[in-house]
């Protein structure tokens, strides 16, 4: 069982692993002589060597985001592209981003606000192109459109599968098993699982990946990951869960922390958690034989685009309701050599917010010092005031 917790290590914007890792990659190995001479009866006899293969340091750049919204504010924009101009740097120069995508896709229905959300494909299209790889699609609004709308919503991301875009979550039958993808990228293999602890309705809930909170079921789940990865080796064992827990909480109860725990020891990862819809602590883990970082534990993302926040406190920027249009996009990456368990080389913070520009549009920006200098006084306290807050909220790393 994990332990106590050893220190905090990460800052805003950027922060280092626990181990330091060099700007600059070191040599694998040093040059090697391009022959060798022999001395026999003082003639020279030279002897090609034969060439010496280095393994390749492997590397896998991972960022993960939080929840996709479909509040209105959002939908009846004519331009999604909007939304992600400003991190597509960042999304698109990775190697795969992952989000939750609280909506079920439906072409054939009109695009609908809460409580029973639905969009259409071009929504999605637009977080495709603009950089997002991997959706969960298990949520407690997987369902708001009934049986037709999570097997439109699986048809779709069965289509988008070809074009390298992955997805987990729901399923066309009625099986208990977890549902799960494989994914190979720059040489590692990925397994990727999306479950929910929660659900508006029961309603054809056999074909969402749900385990509920109860022991007996958190029991099924835990022998089926560990089923899985015995079946399947692989590098890395991500899994997204959609929490029954409080919205709009930013602490961490120790039982939640407990039951993660459990499922690292269960062979995942990375536990990517969502739902409470504010950011919350994160946690990286040392491996207890090298000393390296193996894993990671995020509590709660936020909401990466929403409208929860449409209208702006500014009389009280600090009100828990404001946490929810500030979010994160946290970047891991990986390394590994020959077969040894890939590691944390780095990790990079990137605090954002959805922005209501002058035309009425939700945008994702990054909370920088321009951003919230070019804004007007009312808008520029508001935001030096939430990056302040943001701050606050750090991660630790654990020593088992």
């Amino acid at each position: 069982m994990l332990k106590v917790l050893l220190y905090v290590c990460i800052c805003f914007v950027f922060s280092c692993v626990s181990k330091p890792v060099p700007d600059e990659t070191p040599a694998l190995s040093e040059t090697l002589p391009e022959e060798n001479v022999q001395n026999d009866d003082q003639n020279i006899v030279t002897e090609p060597v034969e060439e010496q293969i280095v393994p390749a340091e492997q590397t896998l750049l991972l960022t993960f985001a939080g929840d996709i919204m479909a509040h209105s504010n959002v939908t009846r924009m004519t331009d999604f592209s909007l939304i992600y101009a400003d991190i597509a740097s960042i999304t698109l120069s990775d190697d795969l981003t992952f989000a939750n995508l609280e909506t079920p896709v439906h072409e054939d229905r009109p695009y609908e606000n809460y409580p029973t959300f639905n969009v259409k494909q071009g929504f999605v299209e637009a977080a495709v192109e603009g950089g997002f790889d991997v959706f969960s699609l298990a949520n407690n609004h997987t369902n708001d459109q009934g049986k037709s709308g999570i097997h439109k919503t699986h048809e779709y991301f069965s289509l988008l599968r070809k074009n390298d875009i992955y997805s987990a979550g729901i399923k066309t039958d009625t099986s208990i098993e977890l549902t799960y993808e494989i994914i190979e990228k720059n040489g590692f293999v990925l397994l990727f699982a999306a479950f929910t602890e929660i659900l508006n309705s029961s309603s054809y809930k056999d074909y969402i990946d749900y385990f509920t909170t109860s022991n007996s079921s958190r029991e099924i789940l835990k022998q089926q990951l560990i089923s899985i990865r015995e079946k399947h080796p692989c590098d890395l064992f991500i899994l997204s869960i959609h929490t029954f827990e409080p919205e709009y909480v930013i602490e961490v109860t120790k039982s939640r922390k407990t039951f993660y725990y459990d499922l690292l020891e269960c062979g995942i990862d990375i536990v990517w958690a969502n739902h409470p819809h504010v950011m919350r602590e994160w946690e990286l883990v040392e491996d207890s034989q090298t000393g390296l970082l193996t894993k990671a534990v995020f509590y709660g993302m936020g909401n990466t685009i929403s409208g929860q926040r449409y209208v702006y406190n500014f009389d009280n920027p600090s009100a828990i309701r404001e946490y929810t249009g500030d979010s994160m996009l946290f970047q891991l990456e990986f390394v590994k050599k020959d077969d040894v368990k890939p590691s944390i080389s780095k990790t990079q913070q990137y605090l954002i917010t959805t922005h209501i520009d002058s035309h009425k549009n939700s945008l994702i920006k990054i909370m920088t010092q321009e951003f919230i200098d070019s804004q007007d006084i009312q808008y520029k306290n508001y935001y030096t005031k939430r990056l302040e807050l943001l701050k606050k909220i750090k991660g630790t790393t654990l020593c088992p």
